[in-house]
Protein backbone atom coordinates (compact mmCIF):
# COMPACT_ATOMS: atom_id res chain seq x y z
CA UNK A 1 0.00 0.00 0.00
CA UNK A 2 1.42 3.41 -1.40
CA UNK A 3 1.30 6.31 1.65
CA UNK A 4 -0.87 9.09 1.31
CA UNK A 5 0.63 12.16 -1.02
CA UNK A 6 1.22 14.59 0.86
CA UNK A 7 2.96 12.66 3.82
CA UNK A 8 6.77 11.75 3.61
CA UNK A 9 9.38 9.75 5.34
CA UNK A 10 12.92 11.81 6.80
CA UNK A 11 15.06 10.29 4.57
CA UNK A 12 13.07 10.15 1.60
CA UNK A 13 14.31 11.43 -1.90
CA UNK A 14 12.13 13.15 -3.83
CA UNK A 15 12.51 14.42 -7.72
CA UNK A 16 11.30 18.22 -8.90
CA UNK A 17 8.60 17.62 -11.49
CA UNK A 18 10.08 20.38 -13.27
CA UNK A 19 13.91 20.08 -13.52
CA UNK A 20 14.81 16.58 -12.78
CA UNK A 21 16.55 17.86 -9.73
CA UNK A 22 17.44 14.92 -6.80
CA UNK A 23 16.12 16.58 -2.86
CA UNK A 24 16.00 14.72 0.61
CA UNK A 25 13.38 14.92 2.80
CA UNK A 26 15.51 16.14 6.50
CA UNK A 27 12.85 16.80 9.48
CA UNK A 28 9.96 17.08 9.88
CA UNK A 29 7.72 19.82 12.32
CA UNK A 30 3.89 20.65 12.73
CA UNK A 31 2.64 23.48 11.25
CA UNK A 32 0.19 26.17 12.42
CA UNK A 33 -1.97 25.41 9.72
CA UNK A 34 -5.27 22.97 9.59
CA UNK A 35 -5.64 19.99 6.80
CA UNK A 36 -7.99 21.22 4.39
CA UNK A 37 -10.94 19.17 3.36
CA UNK A 38 -12.44 16.80 5.67
CA UNK A 39 -11.14 16.45 9.72
CA UNK A 40 -8.85 13.89 10.36
CA UNK A 41 -5.61 12.62 12.37
CA UNK A 42 -3.64 15.12 12.58
CA UNK A 43 -5.16 17.58 12.20
CA UNK A 44 -2.45 20.32 11.59
CA UNK A 45 -0.35 20.23 8.37
CA UNK A 46 3.53 19.24 8.46
CA UNK A 47 6.44 20.93 7.19
CA UNK A 48 9.54 19.20 6.15
CA UNK A 49 12.96 20.44 5.92
CA UNK A 50 13.64 19.85 2.52
CA UNK A 51 17.58 19.59 1.01
CA UNK A 52 17.83 20.38 -2.50
CA UNK A 53 20.69 21.80 -4.87
CA UNK A 54 23.55 22.57 -1.60
CA UNK A 55 20.39 24.61 0.03
CA UNK A 56 18.32 23.51 2.88
CA UNK A 57 14.57 24.85 2.97
CA UNK A 58 10.85 24.72 5.02
CA UNK A 59 8.13 23.61 3.05
CA UNK A 60 4.49 22.72 3.28
CA UNK A 61 3.65 19.27 2.54
CA UNK A 62 0.96 20.14 -0.03
CA UNK A 63 3.75 22.47 -1.50
CA UNK A 64 5.76 19.33 -1.47
CA UNK A 65 3.39 17.15 -3.35
CA UNK A 66 2.62 19.08 -5.88
CA UNK A 67 6.17 19.90 -6.79
CA UNK A 68 7.70 16.82 -6.30
CA UNK A 69 7.02 13.21 -6.92
CA UNK A 70 8.83 10.12 -5.27
CA UNK A 71 11.79 8.65 -6.38
CA UNK A 72 11.18 5.31 -7.17
CA UNK A 73 12.82 2.36 -4.97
Amino acid sequence: MTPPKHTFEIGELLIRVKTGRIAIILESRPSGRQIYGRTAMPTRRLLYKVFEDGRSTWKHDMQIAAEYRRAVS
